[in-house]
């Protein structure tokens, strides 16, 4: 079957042209998405998405009208300048008027040996760039967009006689694309420099000509190391007679004569990367000498069929043009930082480590902050972007095993000479499989994936996974916890206690947030164990610890000002500083305390938010809020949704340039706002679906959300009914959903056919058929 497209889309960067369909369906680089990609089709309207996304096409466009220099993007963090990546490579590109140069990473570019504030080891660094330079005298007319529905970066130079750059990176070959228009009637000269990043005389460098080919490499550490790593960057000119030229060790030159009314590609190739010492630069020679303009066309078709699945898999529509810029900004994050096909997982930064001295070296940090960035992938239905991710936990599962058994006097003193099974991370690793930093006294770090491994198999169905890989990932963690919970008496029977650090470097007893994860881990160690009839005979005490662990300490704020209303403590000792919600945790991303949970429970969480995050100013004051899940969990619990809405625009207002939100320290977990939104339009509670649960009194819609079961679920509101209530099952599991109009009967339509509904309360129920679509509506509609 083939995927079905609209090959009229008024939005040319997101369309197909019939070859491009012919090479999404032919191509091998798309793998495994292709089956997703036909299933997808059959429930897309396609007159519909290209409308919303053409609406949006100017707000997701971020432009600068004046040239932006080096210093004035330069980051040890999240990139600030106009970015592109495709989960291996990232580029961010700074300007002159005549000029822009693209600063290229790699993502398993990664040195060994560095040593700074945050520990020693692995260290994620650049590897070079490529300027382009256009001679001719400066004038004016500069002008430069980031077009993220596109995947494109777009500049008119302020010259005399001006040039039209189009860059953009294909989806699974590391090649980036500058094309050079001449309009004008007069010949213009063009000056293309390759180089290795060599601000540093620790990381040696090489520079080669080779025929039309120009070459640059970067070795990262060579001595008192486990393993050296050589990436590199091959350019060659396509499209004109080039002179090429080695500048220095460090840098080559091609230019060449852009004529008039001509099109010309400046081609880079990113190669090489890894533990081998191997940049791989005869392949990439050979890759580019090979190239033609028909490959080219191929790799660039590919690119727009990729991105315009990327964007149609789901959208919203808030109605607060901030929150929506976010919400698809964030979106282009993920995609760009995180692919399936990379050869390792990025970091907090995703694929953009442009300084040799990244924060948290570039690191995948594991007490929240890198899993934060995943969280909006799974209703967002991208769960793919997630994939790189599970690669990286399972190859530091042995080093966790090995941490959990042997180190565990370095997490705490008073645990040494002690060991457990399962396995203890420390907060941070790299992608390329090599843990480091330190413990921070945190147990957490690695039970803090079991809601990602867990909800990869919720939304998609996907058995296997859950066998494979979920299951005996949230049993290491269940071991652990086994071993590390004391059971002590306490009043007339006993409970299971545990004291870690709930925070970095506390030593807690009891905290909520640790608590949360060993009630979702054992809950879930129940629930799986039947579904896939194993460990029988280990049931008995995961629900002995589950009937036994003890409850969340409720006090009373101490910090002025409050509303003097009970809230959640951080740990049984009462603590309830700083300005964050980590005792939250039970609510998200554990979702073992949500909208069903008892009354009382509910409204000690809701005065928790509203202590926190209002009365303390921790929406805006804290730069966690968004990693740490505070507008999620307040989201979860029933929050005021304008209070949420209000806060999320003014942090979409104070976004970059480039539209991402920054603190300096953090990148990926600020798309958390995307689960935000989800969570307010859509939420699964007790295997049901709530339809629009805390949203605001105004309208919106949302457009394929994936749910808990493996449903796809549009639907619009205007601020008091909802309407266009449809469901796409993808594994043909029972639906059950919550009545979205209160006190009617509902009617279920499969092909325009009314289906049977059971009914118990206010929830409805029907069975559904893989790959059927469901209208849902009120009876008499």
């Amino acid at each position: 079957m083939k995927i079905k497209r609209n090959l009229t889309c008024c939005i040319l960067l997101l369309s197909f042209s019939s070859q491009a369909q012919q090479n999404v369906n032919s191509s091998n680089n798309i793998g495994s998405r292709a089956q997703s990609q036909q299933k997808r089709s059959l429930i897309k309207n396609s007159d519909a998405d290209n409308q919303f996304f053409l609406s949006k096409k100017n707000l997701m466009t971020a432009v600068w009208n004046a040239p932006f220099s080096y210093e004035s993007i330069r980051s040890n963090h999240a990139p600030i300048g106009p970015y592109i990546g495709n989960g291996d490579v990232g580029v961010v590109c700074h300007t002159a008027e005549n000029s822009q140069t693209f600063s290229i990473s790699k993502v398993d570019f990664v040195t060994d040996g560095w040593s700074d504030w945050a520990g020693s080891g692995p260290a994620a660094l650049p590897v070079g760039g490529v300027k382009i330079t256009v001679k001719s005298p400066i004038s004016a007319g500069f002008k430069y967009e980031m077009d993220q529905l596109g995947n494109e970066l777009r500049m008119r130079t302020a010259t005399a006689q001006p040039v039209h750059m189009k860059s953009w990176i294909s989806v699974n070959e590391n090649l980036l694309v500058t094309e050079l228009v001449n309009n004008t009637k007069t010949p213009i000269k063009i000056s293309v420099d390759t180089y290795a990043d060599s601000i540093s005389a620790t990381y040696g460098t090489t520079a080669d000509v080779n025929s039309n080919v120009t070459q640059v490499t970067r070795q990262t550490k060579t001595t008192d190391v486990r393993w050296v790593s050589k990436a590199g960057i091959s350019t060659k000119v396509l499209g004109a007679s080039s002179i090429c030229s080695r500048e220095s060790q460090a840098q080559t030159n091609t230019h060449f004569t852009l004529k008039a009314g001509k099109t010309v590609y400046v081609l880079s190739y990113i190669s090489g990367g890894g533990m081998k010492n191997d940049a791989q630069m005869e392949n990439a020679y050979k890759t580019l000498h090979d190239l033609q303009n028909n490959r080219l066309n191929e790799l660039r078709n590919t690119k727009i069929a990729w991105w315009k699945d990327m964007w149609n898999r789901s959208y919203v529509e808030t109605n607060d043009e901030l929150i929506n810029r976010q919400y698809l900004s964030s979106i282009y994050f993920l995609a760009s930082a995180y692919n399936e096909h990379s050869p390792a997982c990025g970091g907090m930064y995703g694929v953009w480590n442009m300084d040799d001295k990244m924060m948290y070296h570039g690191d995948i940090h594991l007490n929240y902050n890198s899993q934060a960035g995943f969280y909006s992938v799974f209703s967002a239905n991208r769960p793919e972007i997630a994939k790189p991710f599970y690669n990286f936990i399972e190859t530091i599962l042995p080093d966790g095993r090995r941490r959990a058994q042997n180190d565990m006097g370095t997490v705490h003193p008073s645990l040494a000479g002690k060991s457990f099974r399962g396995a203890v991370f420390l907060v941070g690793g790299l992608g390329i499989g090599i843990p480091y930093n330190y413990y921070w006294q945190q147990t957490m770090n690695a039970p803090f994936n079991v809601p990602l491994f867990s909800w990869y198999y919720e939304y998609t169905g996907d058995l296997a996974f859950l066998k494979k890989r979920a299951y005996p990932f949230i049993k290491e963690c269940g071991d652990f916890y086994e071993d590390y919970l004391k059971k002590e008496p306490y009043g007339d029977t006993y409970r299971y206690s545990i004291t870690t650090g709930a925070h970095e470097s506390s030593w807690d007893l009891n905290p909520p947030s640790d608590l949360g994860f060993v009630k979702q881990t054992f809950s879930l160690l129940l629930k799986y164990s039947e579904l896939l009839d194993v460990d029988e005979n280990r049931r008995t005490l995961w629900q002995d610890i589950l009937d036994h662990l003890p409850k969340y300490k409720v006090i009373q704020p101490t910090k002025i000002p409050n509303k003097g209303l009970p809230v959640f403590a951080k740990n049984e000792a009462g603590w309830d500083l700083p300005n964050h919600m980590i005792q939250m945790h039970p609510v998200y991303p554990c979702e073992v305390l949500d909208l069903l949970s008892d009354p009382d429970s509910l409204q000690i969480a809701k005065n928790t938010v509203e202590y926190y995050e209002v009365d303390q100013n921790g929406f805006q004051g804290s730069m966690n809020a968004l990693g740490l899940s505070g507008y999620i969990m307040a989201a979860r619990v029933g929050f005021s949704p304008e209070i949420i809405i209000k806060n999320l625009s003014i942090l979409a207002s104070g976004a970059q340039k480039n539209f991402l939100i920054t603190d300096g320290h953090h990148a990926s977990e600020k798309t958390a706002l995307v689960e935000t939104v989800n969570s307010m339009m859509l939420q699964t509670l007790d295997n049901t679906l709530y339809i629009f649960p805390n949203w605001v009194k105004s309208s919106a819609s949302f457009t394929r959300l994936r749910t808990k079961g493996a449903f796809l679920v549009s639907a619009d509101y205007d601020g008091t009914t909802i309407t266009n209530l449809s469901i796409y099952s993808e594994k043909g599991t029972k639906c059950q959903i919550h009545n979205p109009w209160k006190e009617k009967e509902i009617q279920v339509m499969e092909n325009g056919k009314q289906i049977a509904v059971s009914k118990t309360g206010e929830r409805f129920s029907f069975e559904t058929k893989i790959g059927r679509h469901y209208i849902i509506r009120p009876i008499g509609t």
